[in-house]
């Protein structure tokens, strides 16, 4: 993992990752959920498969609606109908984790993480027809090679990360990442790390509170916003988004607000990459993270902003011009020439896709071989 990370900030995330049990059959002593309803590895479309489209888990009536994006296309690039070992570093409510699944058939296991504890919660009633295919961790994708170790996989076949915000949690209130409903000035993924966006917009500097809104939001007013934010906070504490949003309001000119989309869009940006270390060590990870794949295995990433693909760009050019240097070692190649987009078709289903870009980078020699023995990752062995 890289070592440039503010663990002062991170709570929980910090420690060991805890396995999530499934929902079902003994959830919540440990034991792993029976599969029930769908038989794991129904092919998708089949009747009784696990939707893909709307995300809700069997048997699970009322879960919030969430639309995996890029779905196909993650499926064409990881190749999880090969089966193997792979990894879902922000599986959320398991939408591509259900369908890498029922990709695979009975060959695939799938290791979830998530620093979401209420997303992990979905995925773990989604994911419950797979039995002990699928192990689900609260942690940082970013501690891959701990939780690896901990499932006792060497190498996998296939990592997929999905950056950034999820829908559930824009579309939650209470979490505080939406600049359109008034709620706590929150933004954290993790709610059991301590720092909120509150706390940031209260106690940063005024020079902080401008570089983070200009690097991470990419925002031109920035400095006049941080001077509004540290002018508005000393007449009273700015503890919810609405305030915020009004305050960014008065900073940006009226001319600036007449174009562009909401002018709170980018600081919200800003200050919820900043309260959750969301680029901190990005580009160094994914070169990492390539590191655990075995030949042939392939990283997909989904990034939604510029600075998450550009982080992502420079890691697999990084990563595919070790052969090019004549390095010892793996050799990458970058499948995808330029990031692939949603097509019309999924921008118009669910238009929050259509930011969304994705990546994908396959090791084609050296690194660890296949293991030989079956993965455990039901949580009761495999260390």
């Amino acid at each position: 993992m890289a070592s440039a990370r503010h663990d002062n900030q991170r709570g929980a995330l910090t420690e060991p990752g805890v396995p999530v049990p499934l929902a079902g059959p003994g959830a919540g002593d440990g034991t792993p959920a029976q599969a029930s309803g769908t038989a794991a590895g129904t092919p998708a479309g089949a009747p009784g498969a696990a939707s893909g489209a709307t995300g809700t888990p069997p048997g699970a009536a009322g879960t919030p609606r969430h639309i995996p994006v890029l779905l196909a296309e993650v499926l064409a690039y990881l190749q999880p109908e090969r089966g193997g070992r792979f990894v879902d570093g922000t599986v959320g409510a398991g939408g591509h984790a259900a369908a890498i699944l029922e990709a695979a058939g009975e060959a695939g296991r799938l290791l979830g993480i998530d620093r979401d504890p209420q997303a992990l919660a979905l995925a773990s009633a989604r994911l419950a027809p797979f039995g002990d295919r699928v192990r689900l961790v609260h942690g940082d994708f970013r501690d891959l090679g701990r939780h690896l170790a901990a499932a006792g996989w060497k190498a996998v076949d296939g990592i997929l990360l999905d950056l950034g915000v999820s829908s559930m949690q824009l579309d939650d209130p209470a979490r505080g990442f939406s600049y359109q409903v008034d709620a706590p000035l929150d933004m954290r993924m993790d709610p059991s790390q301590p720092v909120t966006a509150a706390d940031l917009v209260n106690t940063a500097s005024r020079d902080q509170l401008a570089r983070w809104i200009a690097e991470y939001g990419e925002e031109r007013w920035a400095g006049r916003i941080a001077d509004f934010i540290v002018a508005a906070r000393q007449r009273r504490p700015i503890t919810t988004t609405l305030q915020l949003v009004e305050v960014i309001k008065d900073a940006v000119p009226a001319r600036a607000r007449r174009r562009g989309g909401h002018p709170a869009r980018r600081t919200f940006q800003a200050l919820r990459i900043a309260v959750n270390n969301e680029l901190q060590g990005l580009e160094a990870f994914l070169q990492e993270a390539a590191g655990y794949l075995r030949p042939g295995g392939r990283l997909v990433v989904i990034s939604f902003h510029s600075l998450e693909d550009r982080a992502v760009k420079r890691a697999f050019r990084a990563l595919a011009a070790r052969k090019a240097a004549g390095e010892e070692g793996a050799a990458f190649q970058i499948l995808t020439r330029r990031p692939v987009s949603p097509r019309d078709e999924e921008e118009r289903r669910n238009p929050r896709a259509r930011s969304a870009k994705l990546r994908a980078l396959e090791r084609s020699t050296g690194g660890p071989e296949p293991l030989e023995t079956a993965p455990d990752i039901d949580g009761s062995g495999g260390e």
